[in-house]
Formats: C-alpha cells, structure tokens, sequence
C-alpha cells in the first residue's frame, strides 16, 4: 500500500490563518489603520482623538488652528480620502492635498542627507483671510469665537475672485453646483468635540488642532517675513496663515517638487471678453471727446460704437458667474472688494454713456422722426442747455471710464500674484485701452467720410501696437531667461504650453504693420477697408494678449507633487 505523495507547490494546502497573514503583508497603512479602528473600543478611540484636540475653547484673541507634525507625515494621503468621504465632495474635488519639499535639510548639528518631507494642507483659516476680504456679495465669514474662516455656500454666486484672492488655492469652484467650497475645519464636529475628519483619519496623528494667539502670529509673521511659515510657499503676509508647521529639520534650503514646472490657471473667458470690450469702449469715449470738440461729423458714430462695445463687455460678464441671477448682491464687499468696486463702476459708466450718446443723437433723431422734432419744438428753452451740456457729460464719461479701467486692474494687482503686479496689469488695461480705442475711432471715422483724421488715428494705432508689443515681449523675454525672476514660470508658461498664442503674437504684430501702413497710405482708396480688418486684428490680438493673461498667471502655491 502506497501513500499519498505530499503536496506540490502549485497545490499546497493553506488555512484560513495563512490566508490572513498573507492579506495582512498586502496591506496599506490606510488598511491597518482601518482594521485597527475597528478593533478598538470607543473609550479608548475617544482617548485617542480628544488629545489632538485643545483641552479648552479659544480665549478671545485666540484660534483653532491646524498643527502639522511633518516628522510624523508619511504621504498615506489618509487625511485627503478622510475629508473627501466626510464632507461627500465631488469626484475630482479635494479640501486637502499632499505635497512634497525635496532638498537637502539641516538642523542643528548640519547639514542632513536629502531628503523628501511630504506636506499635508488644507485651508491656513488666515488671520487675514484673502477670501473674505476679496468676496464681493460677503459669502465667507470668520467666526469671532473659534475663528474658522467659513464658506457661506447659500450666499456665493460662483465669481471665483477668492480662488484668485487665496494665495494658497484652498477655495475650489464646483462646477456642478456653481459655487466655490472650503474647509470649515469640520465645525460642526469640533462644536460636540469631535476630531475633524483628517485629524481623525490620519493612522500617525501627524495633525491636530490647536490654539494660536492671532496677534502673535501677526507679529510672528511681520518680523520673519516668507520664514515664518513653509519653505517655498506664498509669501505669508499676504493672508498671516495659522497652520505650524513642525519637523526637528530647517525646511528653509528645501523647494517644491514641482517648484519648476510651469503650469495654466483657467481660462475665464467672460472675463476676457469683458476685459478687453470694455476697455475698448473707454478708448472709444476718450477720442470721442476731442472729436466732438473738433467738431468732427462722425463723432455720433464713435459713441455708438463705443456704446456698444461696453454694453457687449457687461452682457457677457455674468457668464462666468455659477448663479448670476444672484449677481444683484454683488455690491455688498464695497468696502473691502474690488470686485464690488469695479461692478459698482461699470454700473455709473453705462447710464453716463447712454446719456452722451442720445445728447450725441438727438439732433439727427429730430430730424429724421418728425415727431422727436414736435416734442423738442414744445421744449425750445431746453434744447441749447442740451447742447451745452454735451461736451461735460462726455469728459465725465471719459474720467469715470478711466477710473473704470483703474478699478478692473485692481481686481487682479490685488490678488498680489507677481505676474499680476501693477506695472503689468496697470500698463496692459490702459494700452488695450488706447490701442483698441484708436483702432475702432480710425474704422469709424474712414466710414463717415473723415478721411483725414482716420489716417491719422490709424497711424497712432499702429505706433501705440508697435509699443505694446516691444513692451510685452521684452517683458516676457526678460522673465524667461531669469530662472529667479517671480514671473519666470509665468513666461514659460506661454511659451512653452502656449506656443500657437506666442507665434500669434507675431503674426498680430506683422498683419497690424501690414493694415496700418495701408490705410495711412489710403492704398486703392481702401481706408475702410484696410482700417476695419485693422480693428478687428487688433480686437483678436488684445483677446490672445488677454486670454494668456489669466491662462499663463498662475501664482506661487503650496508645494505639489513630482509631476510627470
């Protein structure tokens, strides 16, 4: 009798423990974690997380604040899946995210190998808050108790200024509900002294909550500048952020893992459309005043023209809006948004223009609608004071347009984003101003006859394009060679990821040199011709220039990962 031969490899006998233990090798540290919350009694579990939590409510002066461990952060990203599962955000939307410096750290016996420190962060619930200040209908509020910065979801109407005010990116737009989301440092859970959500999630309790003094951290923030905070992150007195950073290295040599990658922001382009048809349509009023001054036929053409353009930049507005029919609150920030500003502006500017166009008109509406004449011929002693009054009224137009296009620079030069600084953003508006506002005076005035002084204001186009461009290109030239210039990653951006624009660029440029030097020379008797396919390029250019503006105008953030 023989007897059964062992198992082979490939039919080895297993149990129900081997099973086990090989399922337990295959583990994340997210899985063992989870495994061992579930085995732990609730008494010990609260232990556990009431001691990432302050042992008393904030003082007055005081704050909740997050506190990271980074010596502790292992990059699980079980604090990310925490809060997204918590909080039942979207697919692709996340509060807080995980980051890398990589370099070569010391401390305070020298220099240490090199090493790769994974950041954890969400909202910083700023002393400052950005957003709050940039908000224009008021929909955050930071609470004067615990000091969580909070996201009023029922009063957004999805502008997305915060997430250009906030240096650190934090607020997110949600598409699908047209509002903009945060971190409330799950409120309602610290409010029962409950852990929020990453607190509670991450297996090495790297984060906790803890109590800061607001005005030391001002204070903290205004003596040690960008050291104060993290290594290679938005400068902190932009927004005094309250989140501490922890670790036994000095993280200050080390950089971002993607510190040199160049990268887009959105697009925005109702912003874009308004941007530029608006600043044209002040170029157009501003020109429009000495040709009403000269005495100039087509003057009436030139408001209309001007007229609409700037009715065409605030109808497209409300698109980028996630609820513009809530827009009518857009007002409420005035005192601190210039956001509220510029709509607040825009909204003096248009019943102005309307007024100084039918000034402009009326004399040729009482000459072609005999009953506009009967009307005037019942009020003869209001018809010189009208006329008198129309050279004012269209100063005044010009002065609140200017200050229009002061106001919409500001929206962005105070998001303090270094491609976004005044010299920039201030020299752009204006030369879209002046260079579109010359461009549609020449197209308007070569229709109306008024040859002459077409010629002359295609001519003026032509030199203030040439100066744009020379400006924008040596700027951008400049940046791109200079790997520490601020806006050095803004360069490569529009080269780099936006070649078919920069090659655009000269193509604008040489079809401008090409149209203006045609309509000065009033070539074949085509000036309305050659200066309308100038206004429409020079239109197309200012719309690219503008659209790489937001595209390419990323700020400074918080450290990402490696990219690919």
């Amino acid at each position: 009798m023989s007897l059964p031969s062992p198992p082979t490899r490939q039919h080895r006998v297993t149990t129900l423990v081997d099973d086990l233990l090989a399922e337990q090798q295959s583990l994340t540290a997210v899985e063992r974690f989870s495994r061992h919350h579930d085995q732990v009694g609730a008494v010990a579990k609260e232990k556990v997380y009431r001691s990432l939590l302050p042992a008393r409510a904030p003082k007055a002066g005081e704050q909740y604040a997050f506190e990271v461990d980074l010596d502790a952060c292992s990059g699980c990203k079980a604090c990310v899946a925490g809060c997204h599962s918590l909080n039942g955000l979207d697919e692709h939307e996340t509060w807080r995210e995980v980051g890398l410096l990589v370099g070569e750290p010391s401390n305070r016996h020298g220099a240490g190998p090199a090493i790769q420190q994974t950041i954890t962060s969400a909202c910083h619930h700023c002393v400052d808050p950005g957003c709050l200040g940039g908000c224009p209908v008021k929909a955050y509020d930071k609470d004067a108790v615990t000091g969580i910065v909070r996201h009023l979801d029922d009063q957004c109407i999805g502008c997305q200024y915060c997430v250009m005010k906030c240096p650190y990116e934090v607020p997110k737009f949600s598409a699908k509900l047209g509002i903009v989301r945060k971190c409330d440092m799950c409120v309602n859970r610290l409010a029962v002294g409950e852990a929020p959500a990453c607190v509670q999630s991450c297996p090495n309790g790297a984060i906790k909550i803890t109590l800061v003094n607001q005005a030391e951290i001002k204070s903290q923030t205004a003596a040690k500048g960008v050291d104060s905070f993290l290594a290679d992150t938005p400068d902190p007195r932009i927004t005094v952020p309250t989140t501490r950073y922890l670790t036994k290295w000095e993280l200050q040599n080390l950089f971002a893992a993607d510190q040199a990658v160049p990268r887009l922001d959105q697009p925005h382009w109702p912003l874009v459309v308004m941007l530029v048809f608006t600043q044209a349509a002040v170029g157009l009023f501003a020109l429009a005043l000495p040709s009403l001054l000269a005495g100039a036929a087509g003057t009436k053409w030139l408001l209309l023209m001007a007229f609409a353009l700037l009715n065409l930049g605030l109808l497209v507005a409300p698109l980028h809006l996630g609820r513009p029919l809530k827009a009518w609150r857009a007002f409420l920030g005035w005192r601190t948004s210039w956001l509220s500003r510029e709509i607040i502006a825009f909204n003096q500017l248009a019943p102005l223009g309307a007024a100084a166009v039918m000034l402009a008109w009326l004399p040729w509406l009482a000459q072609t609608f005999p009953p506009v004449a009967n009307f005037m011929a019942k009020l003869p002693g209001w018809v010189p004071p009208l006329a008198k009054m129309q050279w004012p009224l269209l100063a005044g137009v010009v002065l609140v347009g200017l200050a229009c296009v002061f106001v919409s620079a500001m929206v962005y030069v105070d998001t303090k984003r270094a491609c976004w600084a005044p010299r920039h953003t201030l020299g752009a508006f204006y030369l879209t101003a002046g260079q579109l506002g010359l461009a549609f005076a020449a197209a308007g005035l070569a229709l109306t006859d008024d040859t002459l002084l077409a010629r002359e204001l295609a001519g003026g186009a032509l030199l203030l394009k040439l100066a744009a461009y020379g400006w924008r290109h040596w700027e951008n030239a400049t940046a791109a060679r200079n790997a520490q210039h601020p806006c050095h990653l803004n360069a490569r951006a529009y080269r780099e990821l936006l070649p078919e624009l920069h090659a655009f660029a000269r193509v604008g440029l040489v079809g401008s040199l090409v149209f203006g030097l045609l309509a000065l020379g009033n070539v074949a008797g085509g000036i309305k011709l050659w200066t309308a396919a100038a206004a429409l390029l020079a239109v197309a250019s200012e719309v690219a220039a503008r659209y790489v503006f937001f595209r390419a105008g990323a700020g400074k953030k918080m450290p990402g990962g490696v990219a690919a």
